[in-house]
């Protein structure tokens, strides 16, 4: 009988042994579950850090550059106002093209005042994210192009857009977009003269790509690696480049690039998602 029971008494170790051995895994495999989880909070609130971070960013350097943003739109008014002036010396007024200076004028007022309540909005991340709906982007810049359309034909440069009727749309501000190309058009306009200005926008399957480009003066070489940095500028104040940058990137989650060559003119590019029905963006 001895034999049998070493040998029940070996079956006894082995089932407790494997016992033993069930409930350490167990054990262990909640532990990693555990560390994987507190792992995974830990990179959801360094996500948000890096985002709060951005965003905060983002907010102090609009809220101190506004008044070099409102330069933008108090000069489409002025150009506007100004072509009325000179419209009135002349024996036949052209009373369409007066009114359609007006009308500009007035559009570019009401921008100003929607800006100002879109920079109060903007100080909290989840009035953006309130702000932001599908966007006919073509309708968009239609309006932006046609309110500078005359601002740059005093500079005598020929500007052309090559906008479709219809384009998907985009998840975001339009006042914001707005003011983004309010920025551009200024820059562009301000560093070409008697030149060519065009604006194009096309649709791939999942973008919509902005195209602005002219045959100006271009930006010189040792600036344009940091043209969006704040404070770098090309005869300029280099604060809203920096903004355009903000908004295009951290609102519409888009890109923006530049290509420039001194003498030759510049291109800037705006890339931008196109609305899918499911961009409630963080």
């Amino acid at each position: 009988m001895l034999p049998y029971a070493w040998i029940l008494v070996g079956i006894g170790a082995f089932v407790l042994l494997a016992v033993v051995i069930i409930l350490l895994f167990r054990k262990l495999s909640r532990v990693v579950h555990e560390v994987a989880e507190a792992k995974a909070r830990e990179q959801v609130l360094i996500t948000q850090n890096e985002s709060h971070y951005r965003m905060s960013r983002m907010k102090a350097e609009f809220f101190q550059n506004m008044s070099h943003d409102f330069k933008t739109p108090l000069t489409a008014i002025s150009t506007s106002i100004s072509n009325i002036e000179d419209m009135l010396n002349f024996d036949a007024p052209d009373f369409e093209e007066m009114r359609e200076g007006l009308t500009s004028a007035q559009r570019e007022v009401m921008r100003m005042s929607r800006m100002i309540d879109s920079a109060l909005k903007i100080s909290s991340m989840d009035d953006s994210r309130q702000e932001k709906t599908p966007m006919n982007i073509a309708k968009v810049l239609r309006e932006g192009a046609e309110v500078y359309r005359t601002f740059f034909k005093r500079r005598g440069n020929s500007f052309t857009a090559n906008i479709p009727q219809t384009m998907p749309k985009v998840f975001g501000n339009e006042d914001l977009m707005l003011h983004v190309l309010s920025n551009l058009f200024s820059n562009s306009n301000r560093h070409t003269q008697n030149g060519n200005i065009i604006l194009t926008a096309e649709a791939t399957e999942s973008r919509i790509v902005i195209t602005l480009a002219d045959n100006g003066a271009g930006i010189a070489a040792d600036v344009l690696p940091n043209i969006f940095e704040r404070g770098v500028s090309h005869r300029s104040t280099g604060l809203g480049l920096g903004i355009c940058k903000d908004v295009i990137e951290e609102i519409h989650r888009g890109k923006i690039y530049i290509k420039s060559r001194q003498g030759q003119g510049t291109q800037v590019t705006i890339d931008l998602p196109i609305y899918k029905g499911d961009m409630a963006y963080e």
